[in-house]
């Protein structure tokens, strides 16, 4: 009898213990969609090995959110074919040698949410992963992002990350967007947090209500003023967007800011963005903004209502091989905000049909503006390159001027083939660009490739 009473007592003691230590449990809260699918509850990672080869972890269809917390480094993260509700990932923590891979498993992923949902695809506090859309051989966008606020949001601290082969429509704003916007906690703030290493390439992003893409704080400078100050945002060090296709944005195609080191923007195509802006200049192709700097080149921007590339970076800022047709306003406008560098560069662009100027530069803080071997036909003001006042410096040599496109020579303008033909007056008239950097040009083709240098984007 003594025996079993202090077998009593014991449990009875241990269950106390036990409720003291539920009780006392921190939960880190975690942001739940507006329309949550009927079961709420998220696997524990340690209960959901896949056992087929390649899964480390399957995403059920009714799991809202996922916390990585127990996910190890170097995991497969396996999504399930079929239709779903938003998704949140929260607390992935690969390496560098071993990110967290999330791929679509048996075919293609669709999220869907209303556009009033805050998002569809989410990350938070996430770092050193990758979300592939390409699980499954002959479907290029395997996952798929219809709504949402925000179609896909890297954000609370998320960084060292690549999107690829992922479709996203119909957002209420922007469509994909990467950073952290500063707040009173100081973690958020510059000097306390860098996003880094951010690739995001293969996606094709159309029908937003704001932005394409929208990567880095676009208030590099003065920041934002809340309760507790002024507050600066972030630096973004380490930032490639390419091979992406982008149509029919409600505001810029593209824009980045605050990447103040290794920001390349290449090799997309652009149409129609700026359709339904929020404000006046917010309907331009490509926008590499304050605090940002680095190349912006071989890429496609058609049928702007603003202006094709509009530049207000740091001024180390080159932008060169690009096409730009049809904007409603400037083919390039340059303007030195927070510009503590030396130079904006405007090599090698072709600019047809812009509705004012080719080249409109309001940069008169930058030592020094490069505008050399651009071809600038067809511009609506009838001025090719527009100083706005004299207090911008400029070198210019070699730009080819003109109003008559098929005088070019391209092979077919129309059907955006944009090789040159023989009898191009574009053809060895251009200046030695080797010293810029600008070595290749649209497609990727040697230069120079005669006696000397084309002019344009393209080399014969």
């Amino acid at each position: 009898m003594k025996i079993k009473n202090y077998l009593m007592r014991y449990l009875a003691g241990i269950l106390v213990i036990s409720s003291f230590v539920m009780c006392t449990k921190t939960v880190t809260p975690v942001e739940k969609p507006v329309s949550p699918n009927p079961d709420n509850s998220a696997e524990l990672p340690g209960n959901n090995t896949e056992a087929t080869t390649g899964c480390t972890y399957t995403v059920k269809t009714t799991d809202w959110f996922v916390d990585g917390a127990t996910i190890p480094a170097g995991s497969v993260i396996c999504i399930p074919a079929g239709t779903r509700g938003a998704l949140l990932l929260k607390n992935l923590k690969g390496t560098a040698a071993k990110p967290i891979i999330i791929i679509n498993k048996g075919g293609k992923v669709t999220f869907t949410t209303a556009t009033t949902a805050s998002y569809a695809f989410k990350t938070q506090n996430c770092q050193y992963f990758k979300i592939l859309g390409n699980g499954v051989p002959g479907i290029t966008y395997g996952f798929n992002v219809n709504g949402g606020n925000i179609g896909m949001t890297m954000d609370d601290l998320s960084s060292d990350f690549e999107i690829s082969n992922v479709e996203v429509r119909n957002s209420g704003f922007a469509g994909i967007m990467a950073k952290t916007d500063p707040t009173c906690d100081v973690a958020t703030q510059r000097g306390h947090f860098t996003m880094r290493n951010v690739s995001l390439h293969n996606n094709y992003v159309h029908k937003t209500g704001g932005e394409g893409f929208y990567v880095g704080n676009s208030f590099y400078a003065s920041g934002s003023s809340l309760s507790c100050g002024r507050v600066l945002p972030h630096d973004v060090i380490n930032v490639k967007i390419y091979n992406n296709r982008i149509d029919s944005a409600g505001c810029e195609g593209i824009q980045v800011g605050s990447a103040i080191a290794g920001c390349e923007v290449y090799n997309n195509t652009v149409t129609s963005p700026g359709l339904s802006p929020f404000a006046n200049g917010q309907n331009n192709g490509i926008q590499i903004g304050e605090g940002a700097g680095g190349k912006c080149y071989n890429n496609l921007i058609k049928n702007a209502p603003g202006n094709g590339i509009i530049v207000l970076g740091l001024g180390d800022n080159q932008v060169f091989n690009n096409f730009i047709l049809n904007s409603g306003a400037n083919g390039i406008f340059a303007d030195s905000r927070y510009t503590p560098g030396p130079n904006f560069q405007f090599i090698n662009n072709t600019i047809i049909a812009s509705a004012a100027d080719g080249i409109k530069m309001n940069s008169e803080t930058i030592p020094m503006n490069t505008v050399i071997n651009n071809v600038i036909v067809k511009s609506g003001s009838g001025v090719a390159i527009h100083k706005i006042s004299n207090g911008v410096k400029l070198t210019a040599s070699n730009n080819y001027t003109g109003n008559d496109i098929t005088a070019l020579k391209f092979a077919n303008y129309t059907a955006d083939d944009f090789h040159l033909l023989s009898s191009s007056p574009l053809i060895n008239a251009g200046a030695n660009v080797l010293l810029y950097g600008v070595g290749i040009d649209y497609y990727g083709k040697t230069r120079p490739s005669g006696i000397a240098f084309d002019i344009g984007a393209t080399e014969y």
